[in-house]
């Protein structure tokens, strides 16, 4: 399955370029589709799907979006008055559809927070007025830079947004816990724990399903998966591309990690590394994320 086909005028250096991802595939698709609840619901771009789960008094909310945006995810946490969301989606249509099923809940978002750099992530936060995104400066710096390079802005609610604080805060009386991992997917990514529901919001420290991008950093990726693994509070993953799941599948994301690294290490060419993971990997989605791959050749 390609997510993205030459039609759109997409090129890899576009959506990808060193480390993190450009803004100017971000720019392309906002301008290509208008940010309107038809677009999400016709032809032209099949709506996203909402998963939910209840545990320990927590409602989870995990939307994901359509093959077109990479099944790129946002989560809703809802607990007794209040929301968490993490990230925003993509494209205005997704971001639309999240922001629905926030009014359907009929509570407020008491805090919003930007998991990385990447504007899979943040590109379509402006959707959501009124809401502004908790990060850490450092991804927050990334974010302005990111939109400064392709010509562009950063949404107004990420780049006056708070600071996030680390460590545990309560909210509705529940403990989440924000940490900092660094160098793995992406240079700083933010992860939501909620101890006493044993759920992890890892975003693309784990994709489920759909091929990785190949990373900063890919023995410290591993490491901190490593760790993880170990973690109790990471029972339940709710991840950045595809559907939640469970704490074996960060076995599988190791797993993934190794084939991807020898991969990239050994092969005599771009193309060779890919058909390696395609092999290894034959029913995952998102095999445009795969033709980002030359951007990390050095050989």
């Amino acid at each position: 399955m390609t997510d993205f086909s030459n039609d759109t005028a997409l090129s890899r250096r576009a959506l990808l370029q060193g480390a993190t991802l450009t803004l100017g595939a971000a720019a392309f698709l906002r301008s290509a589709l208008v940010p309107t609840p038809a677009m999400a619901q016709g032809g032209d771009l099949p709506p996203g799907t909402l998963h939910s789960f209840a545990t320990g008094g927590v409602t989870f909310h995990t939307y994901v979006s359509p093959p077109q945006a990479v099944h790129v995810t946002a989560h809703i946490v809802e607990f007794e008055d209040q929301l968490l969301l993490v990230d925003s989606t993509f494209i205005p249509p997704t971001a639309m559809e999240v922001a629905a099923a926030i009014k359907a809940t009929g509570k407020p978002v008491g805090m919003a927070v930007l998991s990385h750099e990447h504007p899979d992530h943040w590109s379509a936060a402006d959707v959501y007025e009124g809401v502004k995104f908790a990060t850490l400066p450092q991804i927050r710096d990334a974010v302005i830079a990111e939109a400064a390079a392709g010509d562009g802005t950063a949404p107004v609610n990420v780049a006056e947004g708070p600071d996030l604080s680390l460590g545990a805060t309560q909210m509705s009386g529940v403990t989440v816990e924000f940490r900092h991992y660094e160098n793995a997917e992406a240079p700083h990514t933010v992860v939501a724990v909620l101890p006493d529901q044993k759920v992890a919001i890892v975003q693309d420290l784990v994709y489920n399903g759909v091929f990785f991008a190949p990373g900063v950093d890919r023995t410290n990726w591993i490491a901190i998966l490593e760790e993880l693994r170990d973690d109790p509070a990471c029972d339940t993953l709710l991840v950045g591309h595809g559907l939640p799941t469970t704490r074996g599948d960060l076995d599988t994301a190791i797993a993934y990690i190794k084939v991807m690294d020898a991969a990239i290490e050994k092969a005599a060419t771009p193309d060779d590394a890919i058909a390696e993971i395609k092999a290894a990997f034959p029913g995952y989605a998102g095999e445009f994320l795969l033709s980002l791959i030359p951007e990390y050749w050095t050989k």
